[in-house]
Formats: structure tokens, C-alpha cells, sequence
């Protein structure tokens, strides 16, 4: 299970889309004064699962999970591509 691998490919996945405008094929969500603080919260809200925070504080440009989340708008990868990407870089 390399996860350094998976976040990189959700990163260059995320960072190449949003380059290229493709905005569309993305998941945007705009962090609110109640998930600030808690980015299980987008997680849950975004993917119905927290499981899925690591992806959220990656492409909200935080390090950690006391550190606070940006106000204002993220993208994320959709659930299927997240899915797809697991698959593909944490099952080596």
C-alpha cells in the first residue's frame, strides 16, 4: 500500500483538470465556517464517507488534520475517479 503514490495521483489528476479548465469534470465545494475545522466534514459531505479526508486536506492545501481548511472553494476528484485511483496505486 503506497499512499505517497495515490496522493500524488490524485494531486496530478486534480492539478492537470483544473490547468486545462476542465473544471467540469471535478467536484467543487465551497468550505464553509462549519467545516473549517473538520475536514471529515467535506469528506462526508462530498463523498458520504469520511474515509476520504486525506484527499480533502490535499487539495485544500493543508498538512494536517487540526489545521484549518481555507474558506472559499476546492475541487476534488469525483467518487468514481477517487475509486479508480485507489484501485490502481493502493492495491501494489
Amino acid at each position: 500500500m503506497n499512499q505517497n503514490t495515490y496522493l500524488n495521483a490524485v494531486r496530478a489528476h486534480v492539478d492537470t483538470l483544473y490547468r486545462r479548465g476542465r473544471m467540469d469534470s471535478l467536484v467543487s465545494h465551497d468550505i464553509g465556517a462549519d467545516e473549517q475545522n473538520d475536514p471529515t466534514l467535506v469528506a462526508h459531505r462530498v463523498y458520504s464517507r469520511r474515509d476520504d479526508v486525506d484527499v480533502v486536506m490535499l487539495c485544500a492545501g493543508t498538512n494536517r488534520i487540526g489545521e484549518p481548511l481555507p474558506l472559499g472553494r476546492i475541487y476534488l476528484p469525483t467518487a468514481a475517479t477517487l475509486m479508480q485511483l485507489k484501485r490502481q496505486h493502493l492495491s501494489e
